[in-house]
């Protein structure tokens, strides 16, 4: 690789110069991919093309399902976390990913937590490179520790806004009848009963990440060092979408299901796993919600995955789509039609979560 293109392969690749065969044969022993240059500089390529440091060597990783290019480099002296894109989806990725660092730094509960925006500029070719701090923390891995850890910190956080959701749940809800139209007769009611709820049961909110799983928490041991990845942050969001994110896709992540799997189990009361209904019954305890009102927070995590697509403006594939609205609708319109009292107002507001 060189030049105004980079190669897209999943992982993260190694570079080098010189003997080739000895090179490949010892790559050849490492599980990752790999790729050679010979007669020019891959390291000093990269930063023309980025503007990271050539001097310690940047690291590429690659994920084949997005077309944005993470260099792990230094910035200035800063060791920092470089993203290229060149693809106009990825370039919109990048100025989600900005524009959401700005909204989650505007809360003072969390900003230690943040990696600092160092860079957001276009090159030369016509890509974009956004550049933040590189926050220490150790491989990502699967851990009821760690989730109870990251839930106590989203927990203590004080909401910043009366109702959650007052300016913008309607919108989102219109825009997702547009870009899912052939659906939209099975999205209409359920978009009703949800704002029909919101707009009987205000509930407090504040910044929120948007996809609060695991995998966006970093931590050093036991100890939580980051929160990354804010491309969908929302400035007066649900923050009790977070937390229900964080147990049900965090957990369909562990156990290579659907988040969709988990969220028909949970309309049907058919979770059966004593940890995560140990959770979920916390999160109903601290949230001051019965189980009815927890389930509409689950409807708004269901809308918040579609609107994502939105926001990024790719349809999924189908199985992603038939995961989440064929085969969810159902289990949705059961769990509405058998709690169709809701409306008179025998659902308990939440009171006192953020």
């Amino acid at each position: 690789m060189s030049g105004d293109s980079l190669a897209f392969l999943d992982g993260n690749l190694d570079y080098f110069t010189g003997d080739i065969f000895k090179h490949l044969w010892r790559s050849s022993l490492e599980m990752q991919p790999s790729f050679v240059v010979t007669g020019h500089d891959p390291a000093a390529s990269i930063a023309a093309l980025t503007g990271c440091d050539v001097y310690g060597a940047p690291l590429l990783s690659i994920k084949a399902n997005k077309c944005v290019v993470m260099v792990l480099a230094d910035w200035e002296g800063t060791e920092a976390v470089v993203k290229y894109a060149a693809c106009e989806e990825a370039i919109a990725e990048l100025e989600l990913q900005a524009t959401g660092l700005t909204i989650a730094a505007s809360d003072p509960q969390i900003r230690h937590l943040l990696p600092r925006l160092l860079a957001h500029t276009p090159v030369a070719n016509g890509a974009v490179v956004l550049v933040q701090t590189r926050i220490p923390s150790d491989p990502y891995r699967f851990s009821w520790r760690l989730i109870d850890a990251a839930m106590e910190l989203w927990l203590s956080r004080k909401p910043a806004f009366e109702q959650a959701g007052r300016a913008w749940l309607g919108q989102r809800l219109a825009q997702l009848c547009v870009f899912f139209s052939r659906f939209r007769d099975l999205l209409l009611p359920i978009m009703d009963a949800l704002q029909e709820w919101n707009e009987s049961h205000p509930t407090p909110g504040g910044v929120t990440h948007g996809d609060f799983c695991l995998w966006n928490v970093l931590f050093k041991g036991e100890s939580l060092s980051g929160i990354v990845d804010w491309d969908m942050a929302q400035k007066d969001g649900f923050l009790q979408v977070d937390y229900l994110a964080m147990l049900l896709g965090t957990f369909a992540e562990a156990n290579n299901q659907h988040v969709g799997y988990y969220l028909r189990q949970f309309w049907a009361d058919e979770i059966s796993d004593g940890a995560l209904l140990d959770r979920i019954a916390r999160l109903s305890t601290h949230c001051g919600m019965d189980k009815d009102n927890l389930k509409f927070i689950a409807l708004l995590l269901w809308f918040n995955l579609l609107w994502q697509k939105v926001a990024l403006g790719a349809l999924p594939n189908s199985s992603w789509i038939e995961q989440m609205i064929p085969q969810t609708v159902p289990s949705i319109m059961n769990w509405l039609n058998g709690h169709a009292h809701w409306t008179s107002g025998s659902l308990r507001p939440a009171s006192n979560c953020g």
